[in-house]
């Protein structure tokens, strides 16, 4: 069976990776996932306290392999996706970019 949620493969994997990272938020945060978007601030929109923030940490280590965020450094939703995609296609980049510039 396959699967397509992007334009190609890395941008499919990306997207499944942002809804794993939704459906964490959601649940740490005791929201629905629709009602997410980028730019809610984590402690003024949604109400994130300590507890919570404790398991957010968690709900994300356990879905993306030991990745541990700073959430004191991160004020929104959009932030937290793009410290996640950053950090876990920080290696496939830089082998692309070595790839291309052996090309060159």
């Amino acid at each position: 069976m396959c699967f397509k949620a992007g334009n190609d493969e890395l941008d499919t994997v990306k997207n499944l990776m942002l809804m794993a990272l939704r459906a964490a938020i959601a649940q740490a945060l005791d929201v629905e996932m629709d009602e997410l978007e980028p730019e809610q601030r984590l402690v003024e929109d949604l109400a994130m306290d300590a507890d919570k923030r404790a398991e957010l940490v968690e709900l994300i280590a356990d879905t993306f392999d030991g990745l541990t965020l700073d959430l004191d450094a991160l004020e929104t939703i959009g932030q937290i996706y793009e410290a996640v995609v950053l950090e876990e296609f920080r290696d496939l980049e830089a082998q692309a970019a070595a790839t291309g510039e052996l090309a060159a």
